[in-house]
């Protein structure tokens, strides 16, 4: 970890030398410009994403229950100052407002952070923000997506940090960024809190070194991360994430591979398992996790008005090394299925509504099924609406 931020900050010093040696060729009669003119010059948007539904839920083929769901709900202020500045704060009213033990923000705040360009191939940005995963299902808005995949589901979206971006080309982008691995404590992190003998980490950043590109005249975008962090004392984790996305006029595909070594279970679908074990003994964080994901979406937009997309998903679960309830092997896999239409009444209005299906299947492993796991499937229904609200 101590390399990775020596790597940062030789990445960034190397740049502001760069930025000065440039700066010291420009003609010294130049003059900055007045500071009540750069501020003249910021922007600044508000804007409200909204998502509601009337959902049916069913398990087994067997209905369950009906209910009206606020599925997103963000609000988000966003602009630019002095031309090399920019800003975005975003807060969640879905969820709680309590400040985490680790970075002190509340929870439901997503973004706070500040971006500064530097020069024109290089920028930093400061604070809470997203952290810098590959993959499409994740990178774009949540207002976009009805259901993720487990891995994204249960995985930390959001971290405060500091991120260095170095524009490579004009259709290459390669960033590094370190940020904290958790917002909150290990007992609010982890399913049943670190596993009995494990001490908490001196150092729980999450370092992500993340490639973009653009091909076939940007109608292809390549989507790389790889990620190392300290969850605990001699427990850390590793992230392979990727996104390969293809865009026309008509057409909206893309597919992700995503890969995870987890010297703790940060997703809790493994921990959650036994459920067939003495009650003198305590529910544990299993230790040694790994899990695997891909995903496959394909949109077509048939007009202005219409958009259909089907979505596929295929994970499993399992562990590398034995530990407390556990030996090694696999445990699960998970299938889903959706198929999703969506109406926009105006051309150019971020308003839809929609009508979306999922189907999704639960298997267990033999060595699962010793410790309490059940195969089941779940199915979904959900009519909804969505909007982008402009304020200013």
């Amino acid at each position: 970890m101590r390399y990775l931020i020596s790597l940062l900050f030789y990445f960034i010093l190397a740049e502001s030398i760069q930025a000065q040696s440039m700066q010291s060729l420009v003609d010294t009669t130049c003059h900055a410009k007045p500071m009540l003119k750069s501020f003249a010059e910021s922007t600044s948007h508000m804007n409200l994403l909204f998502a509601t539904s009337m959902t049916a839920d069913a398990e087994e083929n067997t209905f369950e229950k009906l209910y009206f769901k606020m599925n997103y709900l963000r609000w988000e202020l966003k602009g630019t100052f002095m031309s090399d500045f920019s800003y975005h704060f975003r807060q969640s009213c879905t969820k709680k407002a309590l400040p985490a033990e680790l970075d002190k923000l509340v929870v439901s705040v997503d973004y706070a952070y500040i971006g500064w360009q530097l020069t024109p191939h290089f920028s930093l940005t400061a604070g809470k923000q997203l952290l810098n995963f590959g993959g499409y299902e994740f990178f774009v808005s949540g207002i976009k997506v009805k259901e993720f995949s487990d891995f994204n589901d249960y995985m930390s979206n959001y971290g405060t940090g500091l991120t260095g971006s170095l524009q490579l080309s004009a259709n290459q982008n390669l960033s590094l960024q370190i940020a904290d691995i958790r917002t909150d404590s290990d007992e609010n992190t982890y399913r049943f809190g670190l596993p009995e003998g494990i001490k908490e980490g001196k150092t729980p950043l999450l370092a992500s070194l993340n490639w973009d590109a653009y091909l076939a005249h940007r109608a292809l975008e390549l989507r790389y991360s790889l990620s190392f962090g300290q969850q605990a004392s001699q427990r850390n984790v590793f992230y392979f994430t990727s996104g390969h996305i293809w865009r026309n006029k008509k057409v909206l595909a893309y597919l992700d591979v995503n890969f995870s070594l987890e010297g703790i279970d940060s997703k809790g679908l493994l921990s959650a398992i036994p459920t067939n074990i003495p009650t003198d003994r305590p529910r544990s964080t299993a230790q040694h996790a790994t899990y695997f994901c891909t995903i496959a979406n394909v949109d077509y937009r048939i007009n202005d008005h219409w958009n259909v997309f089907a979505k596929t998903i295929y994970e499993s679960g399992g562990i590398t090394r034995a530990n407390g309830y556990y030996t090694k092997g696999t445990y699960l896999h998970t299938w889903h299925a959706q198929l999703c239409t969506e109406y926009y009444p105006k051309k150019n209005l971020d308003l839809k509504l929609y009508l979306h299906a999922r189907y999704k299947q639960h298997l267990y492993t033999d060595i699962a099924q010793t410790l309490g796991g059940k195969n089941y499937s779940t199915q979904r229904i959900a009519l909804g609406v969505v909007y982008a609200i402009p304020v200013f």
